[in-house]
């Protein structure tokens, strides 16, 4: 069954875009991490022999140094088209040598904040790896790591010496941490089959994870062993992961219960996501409240001064739109400070009428945001037996769809259930 309440008011266009920018201004914006380019490691050699073998290395490398930063790891992000090399950099440019002024032109050039670069030399014991931090912006070093030996090649080695290389220059911990949560209070996390930590209250924080990934169960007095979740921890982050437990001893129902608490669970976290706009179209509404009633004010107050014997409340009956009715004041006698102060009642009486329009248009936003935010969830039961299992229930629904045309504007509001 549906209802809809409609109703239209003639409103300026600036009305309902300064609500839009209201509305705006109030969400959250995602601030842009500052960018780096991390140039291809040139390859150096002592007696000039510059082997297959070493080019590949330090190959390898760059493209671990790059895929950290385009993983989002650390401060900074990936900048467009920086896969290019130093030395072929430094040809363009002509550059002798690493010099400031001229890595901060090739930084300047490719369009990033940040410059990574550095050298490979390869030596008796392996490969030498020196790699420094360039603020561009700021024309100095913001970091050198220290010369990096590495004894391996393979994969696996080139990969971690990478990731340290990185994380050392960028500030980032070599570990990481794991949030678990689940529905019991206390409990043993295990992590590849050893223990890492305890439940306490339903949440379990373990710190000084190295990059990996892990096969997580936890097991815990009167439960059922959990089932295993891969997680993957990553350097310098935090990763949550939500583990449900059954009763010892259940049977197929007690997963149908795991089931309904997964179900609840969303629930919950999507009347979250209207409280925000709860909260900041309240905020807009009060404002535009506030500015009503001072508009209205302001147009009783210069209403009173257009002549001291006339009956005019707030200037509203000799008002046209947003100007003086010509017809209506023909003839009054009003003096020129008279209508000076009608003129203004006139502006405030539109402004008064703009605004008591728009703080009714939040206020059904508030409205609706409110019920989804905090009652919505209450109403909805969790299903329950074992035929229910995976199906969704209708959920009830409300929206306000704003009308504009060329006579006004005003929006319409729906209620479905």
């Amino acid at each position: 069954m549906t209802r809809a309440l409609s109703s239209s008011w003639r409103c300026v266009a600036s009305c309902l875009t300064a609500l839009f920018v209201i509305a705006l201004a109030s969400s959250t914006a995602f601030a842009g991490k500052p960018t780096v380019a991390i140039l291809g490691l040139e390859v150096v050699d002592p007696n000039g022999n510059i082997d297959q073998v070493s080019t590949q290395v330090a190959k390898d490398l760059t493209d671990g140094l790059r895929n950290r930063a385009k993983a989002g790891i650390g401060p900074y992000q990936l900048a467009a088209g920086a896969d290019k090399e130093l030395i072929d950099e430094k040809l363009i440019h002509n550059c002798d040598n690493e010099a400031i002024p001229c890595m901060v032109q090739i930084g300047k050039n490719i369009g990033t904040d940040y410059l990574i670069y550095g050298r490979l030399e390869k030596r008796a014991d392996g490969y030498q790896v020196t790699i420094n931090l360039l603020n561009v912006n700021k024309r100095k070093f913001e970091k050198a790591k220290t010369p990096l030996v590495i004894a391996k090649r393979d994969a696996a080695s080139l990969a971690a010496a990478a990731r340290k290389a990185y994380n050392d220059l960028v500030g980032v911990s070599d570990s990481g941490t794991l949030v678990v949560s689940a529905n019991i209070d206390r409990g043993t996390v295990l992590l590849d089959e050893e223990p890492k930590g305890t439940l306490t209250s339903g949440t379990a924080t373990i710190k000084g994870l190295k990059e990996n990934r892990y096969r997580l169960v936890i097991e815990a007095d009167g439960y059922q062993r959990s089932p295993e979740v891969t997680v993957t921890i990553r350097s310098g982050e935090t990763t949550k992961q939500a583990v449900t437990l059954a009763p010892a001893g259940a049977g197929p129902g007690d997963l149908d219960l795991r089931h309904e608490i997964t179900g609840t669970t969303s629930s919950s976290s999507r009347s979250s996501v209207w409280k925000p706009v709860f909260y900041a179209s309240l905020a807009a509404g009060v404002g535009l409240a506030g500015a009503s009633y001072y508009w209205w004010d302001s147009s009783k107050s210069h209403g009173s001064k257009v002549g001291a014997n006339m009956k005019i409340d707030d200037g509203a009956s000799l008002c046209s739109g947003s100007g003086i009715d010509s017809a209506a004041v023909a003839g009054l006698g009003i003096t020129e400070a008279g209508m000076d102060s009608l003129e203004k009642a006139c502006s405030a009486n539109a402004w008064h009428k703009r605004s008591f329009i728009a703080a009714g248009i939040v206020g059904v936003i508030v409205l609706g945001s409110g019920y989804m935010a905090y009652f919505r969830g209450s109403s909805e039961a969790p299903p329950s037996g074992a035929e229910t299992v995976g199906r969704r229930e209708p959920k009830k629904r409300f929206s306000v769809t704003p009308v504009v045309s060329t006579e006004g504007g005003g929006a319409t509001f729906q209620i479905d259930w």
